[in-house]
């Protein structure tokens, strides 16, 4: 017979559990991966799993020296201390050595027909006789009773503003307002990919005319 009681017995069953599981903790612990340093860490950049990259096409917006352009244009203007609101549509096809720009009413009619090559410019209008001039932007200021600036628009429309150098160049998208050459431009929207101008607004004073303002929406363009 034993010397011990039963309860003594199932205390040492008891004691021998705990200190088992408490050696093996700590041999688990051993073997546990050593943490680094705080300030080790805090220098050190994170280490992160690169994700798969697809590099899409990427469509660059560049000047086009031969180009056409379809869209709307509305002219507001005043005459005789009356304000005046044209509203219409406009196909701009331009070349290197000359430019052509139709000027049609809501109804598709044709309002001006105005031509530029090296002999000089020309505007042509329903019902009147041809006027010729050396100079287009006078020329339509003359004879529409408002000012058209065609000089400007050939970079304007693009996107690009000519420089003092006469180089051009190209404007970041995006909402924005500048003056060059004597008009207020405010680029309103833009096309995406490639980048190009979807709504420009012009802005100008002047004698004839009183406050001048076009706005022109674009709606289709493309290389020639």
């Amino acid at each position: 017979m034993s010397r011990y009681s039963p309860f003594f017995r199932h205390t040492q069953a008891i004691t021998a559990t705990i200190a088992a599981a408490v050696a093996f903790m700590i041999s688990g612990c051993q073997n546990l991966p050593t943490l680094p340093d705080a300030s080790h860490t805090a220098n050190t950049p994170l280490q992160t799993t690169p994700r798969p990259t697809t590099t899409p096409e990427v469509l660059e917006r560049r000047y086009q020296p031969q180009i056409l352009i379809n869209g709307r244009i509305a002219v507001n203007y005043q005459l005789n201390d009356q304000e005046r609101n044209l509203p219409g549509s406009f196909e701009w096809e331009q070349y290197q050595d000359h430019l052509r720009i139709s000027l049609y009413s809501p109804l598709g009619q044709t309002l001006a027909l105005i031509t530029e090559d090296k002999n000089g410019a020309t505007l042509t209008q329903e019902g009147r006789q041809p006027a010729f001039a050396s100079d287009l932007d006078q020329l339509l200021s003359d004879t529409l009773g408002w000012p058209l600036p065609v000089a400007g628009l050939r970079h304007w429309l693009q996107g690009y503003l000519r420089q003092h150098d006469g180089q051009l160049q190209g404007l970041i998208t995006g909402d924005q307002t500048l003056t060059t050459e004597g008009w207020k431009l405010r680029y309103a929207s833009w096309y995406n990919a490639p980048d190009f101008p979807k709504r420009l607004d012009l802005q100008r004073h002047t004698n004839e005319a009183g406050n001048v303002s076009i706005r022109i929406v674009i709606d289709q363009w493309k290389p020639l």
